[in-house]
């Protein structure tokens, strides 16, 4: 009888005291999230050669990423706009 109390006293010490898991911060978030809309516009855009083609999809692609960081609990108003400023500026390696 006193090994199992000692047992789940042990238990309760390891739950109590384990290492907690380090969440990230918004702005390791924030930061994360651009890399992978950089990385959807590489994927989408790469390769593409006519000039207007490729605006029109990557203003799609922009109002598609527009739209999903409005909802992100991650970026208010000003962000979502600053991001998406860099976004449009991002120039897309066309493998020339």
């Amino acid at each position: 009888m006193e090994i199992i109390i000692i047992f789940i006293a042990f238990g309760f010490l390891y739950l109590i005291l384990k290492p907690k898991a380090k969440s990230k911060s918004k702005v390791q978030k924030q930061r994360e999230i651009f890399e992978s809309y950089k990385q959807k516009l590489d994927e989408n855009l790469f390769g593409i050669e006519d000039r207007s083609l490729l605006v029109k999809k990557k203003t799609e692609l922009l109002k598609q990423f527009s739209s999903e960081l409005h909802r992100n609990l991650f970026f208010d108003k000003d962000e979502v706009r600053e991001l998406i400023q860099k976004l449009a500026t991002y120039e897309v390696n066309s493998g020339k």
